[in-house]
């Protein structure tokens, strides 16, 4: 629970900046950014948590930040996964926005930050919502990055956790299992049932004009 609520919380904070800045400042080289942003969520897992390892391998040994074997070396490995499919998500969303409410915003001397917080964040609260059940699963149901990163039972997330603890051997533990598997696989479920239009229209909006 932790490990989620920090990583969705420092994931959507980015997203929903970088996605204003690409869709409303117009700046030199933002549409070969978002591009490049999605770009990167086409990489595979696999293949990136072996450099990210000798990432934070560097830092410990050279630096003296070592957040190998903790649960805090995910807060900095999660959001690389979830920014680039959330910051796109938003992209969409905040490009079906009409700039009629840009102009009539900047016209009663709104900034740029009063126009993200006061029309856009509103406005655009489904596709917030889609993007923020996205990198809840991505941190809640990682398996790849926590079983490379951390040892430590004590430090395990549920989802791993669960696994390493109770599987000694050829020894299955089923009834921990059973319940560890559900405490692992109700919140999804109870989010996404309750939330799925929110989810369906945030990953549709744009896909259509008029």
């Amino acid at each position: 629970v932790i490990v989620t609520v920090l990583v969705v919380a420092l994931s959507i904070s980015i997203s929903v900046l970088a996605a204003y800045s690409l869709t409303r400042l117009r700046f030199f080289g933002s549409g070969v950014l978002a591009t490049g942003i999605f770009l990167t969520y086409l990489v595979p897992n696999s293949l990136l948590f072996i450099p990210l390892f000798k990432v934070f391998g560097n830092l410990c040994n050279g630096v003296g930040i070592c957040l190998l074997d903790s649960k805090w070396v995910l807060l900095a490995v999660y959001p690389t996964l979830a920014v680039p499919f959330c910051t796109w998500m938003m992209i969409g969303y905040f490009s079906s926005i009409p700039r009629e409410l840009d102009e009539a915003a900047f016209i009663d001397g709104a900034g740029h930050l009063q126009m993200l917080f006061k029309i856009f964040i509103p406005v655009a609260a489904p596709g917030i919502i889609a993007a923020t059940i996205f990198a809840f699963t991505v941190s809640w149901a990682g398996f790849l990055y926590p079983s490379a990163f951390i040892y430590q039972q004590n430090e395990m997330i549920l989802t791993v956790g669960t696994v390493t603890s109770l599987i000694i051997g050829d020894v299955y533990h089923w009834g921990s299992l059973m319940a560890g598997a559900l405490l692992a696989a109700a919140p999804p479920v109870i989010i996404y049932a309750f939330l799925m239009d929110y989810y369906v229209s945030g990953l549709t909006a744009g896909a259509t004009k008029g």
